[in-house]
């Protein structure tokens, strides 16, 4: 057995010590005067012990995943694993127009969640200074699997679930919080989005991109337990025990755009300023959603 295999037992005792911390059914919204959103109040589409059962369930075959994709420099994603570890490749178009206009030298803050070993985010800009904060619940893995392969990330993943982002983030603290086939891999994919939008600044976006019905397609195999789908323009999250319409459930906290295809859905959702909302749920307009888009990769 591979040597980052041996080590599965150390590795999943941190990646419960999260899962326990989420049964503990922490706040996912700060409370008192800021611009936080408030936590939303219906549950999610499945009970949350048998999501994060299954959730665990699907971790090793999830490691196994990325020790192999290492060893084999990709397989048959030569191209995504040396994009990955190359730091002159440019940040990707589609997430530029997520962003700010550059204010002078400041540094802008995007942060990647469920990013894997290594971010899909491109590193550098020629329009912009920015930072990348990758985060994952599998983080510890991934320095064990790097580690064997002699692998250098440009970015190097942190460990964090994405349902308790808030208690390692303040509030308004990035422009961007983005997540590219990573969510629908998650125990609780909605929670992590009402996380993600206590973290954004004011003003700022949170945006998924995630293959469509990944679980159905996937025979429910491993972590793919979620299925993103869209239905009249609303962002749908469902499975084998319920679903969520994300639209309607968060449309008072955040601008919500959708778009999507046969085989692709993309959303943003765009943290108020004080005062200001105006909820969108369509399929195409102007902005960052605006127009056909090309998914830039399959794997998170």
């Amino acid at each position: 057995m591979l040597r980052p295999m041996l080590d599965l037992s150390r590795v999943l005792t941190r990646v419960r010590r999260g899962l326990h911390a989420a049964l503990a059914d922490l706040p996912t919204s700060i409370q008192g005067d800021t611009n936080s959103v408030a936590p939303a109040v219906p549950q999610q589409a499945a009970e949350p012990s048998h999501a994060k059962v299954a959730w665990t369930e699907g971790l090793p075959s999830e490691i196994a995943f990325w020790d192999n994709w290492f060893k084999t420099q990709g397989g048959v994603w030569s191209e995504d694993y040396k994009t990955r570890l190359n730091p002159d490749t440019p940040l990707q178009q589609t997430v530029e127009d997520y962003l700010p206009d550059p204010a002078g030298d400041a540094i802008q803050e995007i942060l990647d969640v469920g990013s894997g070993p290594l971010t899909m985010l491109g590193k550098r800009s020629d329009r912009r200074k920015f930072r990348i904060t990758a985060v994952d619940p599998l983080a510890d893995a991934y320095d064990r699997i790097m580690a064997k392969h002699g692998v250098v990330p440009p970015v190097r993943t942190s460990w964090c679930h994405g349902e308790l982002l808030t208690t390692r983030f303040a509030p308004d603290t990035f422009d961007l919080v983005w997540a590219q086939n990573s969510l629908d891999h998650s125990y609780e994919p909605v929670r992590i989005i009402e996380q993600a939008l206590v973290v954004t600044k004011p003003g700022g976006y949170v945006a998924l991109s995630h293959a469509r019905n990944e679980a159905l397609n996937g025979n429910w195999d491993g972590l793919h337990q979620w299925n993103f789908d869209h239905e009249g323009g609303d962002f749908i999250i469902w499975n084998r025990q319920g679903r969520v319409n994300v639209s309607k459930l968060l449309q008072s906290r955040a601008e919500i755009r959708t778009q999507g295809d046969d085989t692709f859905v993309h959303v943003s959702f765009r943290k108020p300023v004080r005062g200001s909302l105006r909820t969108e749920r369509r399929f195409s307009g102007d902005g960052p959603h605006g127009g056909s888009r090309a998914h830039p990769g399959d794997r998170k």
